[in-house]
């Protein structure tokens, strides 16, 4: 049962047993390695919960030059796939690196330059569980962030409104709250754009700063009418770089901003994305509200909702785990560690490209589409060749999978193999009756094998119902 202490969430609790353990892991991270959840299982569901939390922000980051250099993306890209598919305790803080990257929507073929993507990078894993509001202060003024959004066009003499409306629109309040009320009007565009003036780019390192000669001082007025409406000389920070009080801080009045239930709107925005993005889209109000609490509670800290979401016990229902595409990373890389699959990594970015997902470059400031859209017939179709090369991986410079580190190869049948394969992708109580047979037949044939330790048998037949396993419908679910 749910370790005691654990907050109430008014459904039934929860087992904490194999199947929940390795919808966490596939969730909160990039799926379990092999014969990994046993020892999560031991921890009990709040310390493995904790522990995933927890972890404190990180300045790692990965090699890159300043400049538009492809060689230099792909170091870059294979450094942070790397670190996806290698990283335990830190594996909920490299899944939220990815979040942020979707969330704060950023294009080198827009920026070009890979260290100011590499800074970025480094930004959400040194902020992305912690205070929401360093994180958006800190992209605010990220230099790959202000020259993809035009951030460092925007001075009082010149305004451009990119940055200001998508801080609204897509990173902070939403266009529409729950109730499908509108959270701002162009004018609030207008005037927002004017609180983010005077932020430049110091190419010699590639970070940005803020110039108060070209920041607009005159007075604005936000959410003019409404019972959060603030004016004053509206920003972020002062010229000595202090960031302003909270009656003045462009972050404080936006997270100050109550919907058409008076409710916070910031924190049932985020939460209910991330909801989405964890669990299963359209949560209802009810269910975004108790997880938003602690969030709200605690001072908007990132860890805090996460760990409601992990904790509540509709996390773990049957939606939950049945409502979701894999997106690329996820799959491949699940895909890998469940194998126990071997790789220098350079390929596995060119991989996620085939199926849709070029990483460090999503396809507008939107971000990835996601659901059903992962599934379309060239996509889907390339994910098959990705299973199709990792079961046949023999050369670790692109993918090195062993069949016998994970199966027993003292099995005595094919059924045997079947579900012990099953269970190592952890979905052998999802696959149906039909499906398990026809992986079963297909080993069987054209007789059954005298001997699975055969290397004839394990080369041709084994690998290629890993293959099939990774094809199923059920493996592309979580």
């Amino acid at each position: 049962m749910v370790t005691p202490g654990a907050p109430a969430s008014g459904g039934i609790m929860v087992d904490w047993n194999t199947e929940n353990v390795l919808h966490l892991l596939s969730r909160a991270g990039f799926g379990a390695k092999f014969k990994e959840a046993a020892s999560w299982e031991r921890r009990g569901q709040a310390l493995t919960v904790e522990l995933l939390v927890s972890q404190k922000g990180m300045s790692a980051k990965g090699p890159a030059t300043p400049d538009a250099d492809p060689e230099s993306l792909a170091k870059l890209q294979t450094w942070w796939v790397k670190r996806m598919a290698t990283q335990n305790a830190r594996r909920l803080q490299e899944k939220m690196v990815l979040f942020w990257h979707d969330h704060f929507a950023t294009q080198y073929s827009v920026v070009k330059n890979v260290r100011q993507m590499s800074y970025q990078n480094r930004t959400f894993r040194l902020h992305g569980l912690g205070s929401f509001k360093t994180l958006v202060y800190e992209v605010t003024r990220d230099a790959a962030m202000l020259e993809f959004l035009d951030g460092r066009l925007n001075s009082k003499n010149n305004k451009n409104e990119n940055y200001g409306r998508e801080l609204m629109e897509l990173f902070v309040l939403g266009v529409f709250d729950l109730n499908g009320g509108e959270n701002y009007t162009q004018t609030d565009v207008e005037q927002i754009t004017r609180c983010c003036t005077g932020y430049q780019i110091d190419f010699a390192k590639d970070l940005g700063f803020f110039n108060s000669n070209r920041f607009d001082n005159g007075n604005k007025t936000l959410f003019a009418g409404t019972g959060h409406q603030a004016s004053g000389n509206i920003g972020f920070e002062d010229a000595n770089g202090a960031l302003l009080p909270p009656a003045q801080n462009v972050i404080d009045i936006l997270f100050a901003h109550r919907d058409t239930d008076g409710e916070l709107t910031m924190p049932r925005y985020l939460a209910k994305k991330l909801w989405e993005y964890f669990a299963y889209p359209n949560p209802t109000k009810t269910l975004v509200d108790e997880i938003a609490a602690p969030f709200i509670s605690g001072g908007f800290v990132i860890r805090d909702l996460l760990r409601a979401i992990f904790l509540h016990d509709e996390f773990y229902s049957a939606q939950a785990k049945t409502s979701s595409v894999k997106n690329p990373v996820e799959f491949a890389l699940s895909a890998m560690r469940a194998t126990k699959a071997s790789s220098n990594y350079a390929q596995v970015p060119i991989f996620l490209d085939d199926m849709g997902m070029d990483l460090f470059e999503p396809p507008s400031v939107n971000g990835w589409s996601s659901g059903l859209s992962w599934l379309s017939t060239g996509q889907f179709l390339q994910r098959f060749a990705f299973a199709q090369t990792l079961a046949a991986g023999r050369d670790v410079k692109e993918l090195k999978l062993k069949p016998t580190q994970i199966f027993d190869d003292d099995a005595t049948s094919a059924g045997q193999v079947v579900d012990e394969l099953l269970g190592v992708f952890g979905i052998a109580s999802r696959v149906p009756a039909g499906s398990r047979d026809a992986l079963v037949a297909y080993l069987n044939d054209p007789a059954p094998p005298a001997s699975f330790s055969d290397p004839a048998v394990i080369e041709k037949k084994v690998r290629g119902v890993i293959a099939l396993i990774l094809q199923l419908p059920e493996f592309h679910i979580h």
